[in-house]
């Protein structure tokens, strides 16, 4: 059988170690009143940043160099006819209405073990094993796949890496019947290397 290669962003697998998997949420927002959110959309399975007015956004396309606040799952918003909207993707501050709150809500558990497809042939299982335990980069983060779903991926290309500034630690890949490490769409398990709450450096 094989792969399904349709990016979905980033999404919560297990946590390190044996502690429980509550997939917790946390709000956070993205606009306030006399603070205009972010103009760029925000999508289900998107990494989000924190920013120093308090509010926060997504993060480069390739998942950045900063530290990450953890991964959207959907918000809230005010339409610009007024209309209260509960989504999975935030579409920039120009559709809401001005002087209204926006909310994300975020998968931010530091040890949260993440979902993410690999943007490219991994060539065989060995190769692909040797991937385990180095860090790479995303790409695709901040556009959309389709129906609000990120395009986020593990940039096959950047991993293998000791760099400390790449965002993701591959600890391993899903166990699937029938994964083909040949083709595109092998779905490895990553945490983020640099998680926001974990740091003793604030905004």
């Amino acid at each position: 059988m094989a792969n399904t290669d349709s990016p979905f962003g980033m999404r919560p697998h297990n946590k390190l170690g044996s502690t429980p998997n509550g997939n917790g949420l946390t709000p956070y927002k993205v606009q306030i009143p006399g603070v205009a959110g972010s103009s760029s959309s925000i999508f289900q399975g998107d990494l989000v940043i924190p920013l120093t007015n308090g509010l926060v956004d997504v993060s480069a396309a390739d998942g950045g160099s900063v530290a990450i606040l953890g991964v959207m799952a959907g918000c809230q918003y005010t339409d610009l006819n007024g209309k209260p909207v509960f989504d999975n993707n935030y579409p920039g501050t120009s559709s809401l209405k001005s002087g209204t709150e926006a909310t994300v809500f975020v998968y931010d558990d530091p040890f949260q073990v993440y979902e993410i497809q690999c943007d490219a042939s991994l060539t065989n299982l060995a190769t692909a094993t040797a991937l385990i335990h180095s860090n790479a980069e995303g790409t695709g983060f901040g556009s959309e796949n389709a129906n609000g779903i990120s395009a986020g991926e593990i940039s096959v290309a950047s991993a293998g890496a000791t760099t400390a500034t790449d965002n993701f630690r591959i600890i391993g890949f899903k166990d699937v019947e029938g994964i083909d490490y040949t083709s595109a769409g092998v779905v490895a398990l990553v945490k983020l290397n640099l998680p926001f709450h974990t740091a003793t450096t604030g905004l």
